[in-house]
């Protein structure tokens, strides 16, 4: 049980770096609106794109685990 609520855990993290790149964006629309700030808009990509990388190896991690739980269990059964 104690390995499905970290699963949990990291799967609630997941959402809330999604929320902070949906933030991300929202910036950087507003960046775009002003054509000077070409600089700001860049290093927002670059944090989308940390933020992309991040979530895809946390949710695979997190998917991978919840696999070898429920096949563990269903082994048990």
């Amino acid at each position: 049980m104690q390995e499905l609520y970290s699963i949990m855990r990291e799967l609630l993290e997941v959402e809330y770096n999604q929320k902070s790149l949906h933030n991300i964006m929202r910036m950087l629309g507003k960046a775009y609106e002003q054509e000077e700030e070409c600089e700001k808009s860049d290093l927002i990509v670059n944090g989308i794109g940390y933020y992309l990388a991040s979530l895809h190896r946390d949710l695979g991690i997190a998917i991978g685990r919840l696999d070898s739980y429920i096949a563990e269990s269903a082994k048990k059964e």
